[in-house]
């Protein structure tokens, strides 16, 4: 469950949100100045190297999950993207269309467990909200058996494999989750993001929120990397 403490929490949303108004002039708690520039699936990837990014990455509770799973401190980390989405309750144009269920490793060429993947939302996951949907199982191998025959197409797919069958979507479940919690998934794992039912409006108690704002982050063991792909993250840090 949870990884971070409120305070921590907030530090790392109020440094997301000074790079997000150091880069489009956006105030955190006026909705009107977010029509900021923003893909419809919600990914920032202009958020990856941010300091708020780098906050939730640097958690101790973070590292400890993952150290707890593979076993070893000496961990690399994901510089991947932050997932923020505008609440499509207030003006319709925001709503967001995500990326629809899918792989992210071939079970094909990649059969065996590679990666962990992660993610720390900042505002709640609930219903109204949406976020990560995973199908429960996916990940197993005869799931994975069925998917092969279902899907022989993929063979010749990269990682990237979209999956988004009316079957699969009846199976998958939106992850609730509290802000702090680190969710983790098996990266064999049928998944990807739902939009929520939204609210009619806007509690006027407090400030405006966005509808979700998530970190995403994995780690793997520093041993798995080679020197060439350490030497690349050195230069794209």
């Amino acid at each position: 469950r949870g990884v971070a403490t409120p305070e921590q929490v907030h530090a790392a949303k109020d440094l997301l949100w000074d790079a997000i108004g150091q880069r489009f002039g956006a105030i955190c708690d006026d909705p009107n100045t977010w029509n900021f520039r923003l893909n419809q699936a919600g990914l920032a990837p202009w958020l990856g190297q941010s300091a708020g990014a780098w906050e939730v990455r640097g958690w101790p509770g973070v590292k400890q999950a993952f150290a707890s799973i593979w076993d070893t401190e000496d961990l690399i980390v994901s510089m991947d993207c932050v997932l923020l989405w505008r609440p499509w309750w207030l003006q319709s144009q925001w709503r967001p269309v995500t990326e629809g269920l899918h792989l992210d490793q071939n079970p094909f060429s990649k059969p065996a467990l590679e990666s962990i993947q992660g993610m720390v939302p900042l505002l709640p996951v609930t219903d109204a909200s949406g976020g990560l949907r995973v199908v429960p199982g996916s990940n197993l191998d005869e799931a994975k058996a069925e998917f092969k025959r279902t899907h022989p197409h993929m063979k010749s797919s990269g990682d990237w494999c979209p999956c988004d069958d009316e079957e699969l979507q009846q199976k998958a479940l939106l992850l609730h989750a509290a802000t702090g919690d680190l969710i983790l998934w098996d990266a064999r794992t049928v998944h990807g993001g739902l939009v929520g039912t939204g609210m009619s409006n806007q509690s006027n108690e407090g400030p405006a929120q966005l509808a979700r704002l998530s970190v995403t982050v994995s780690m793997t063991p520093r041993a798995w990397a080679s020197d060439q792909v350490l030497e690349r993250r050195r230069k794209g840090f």
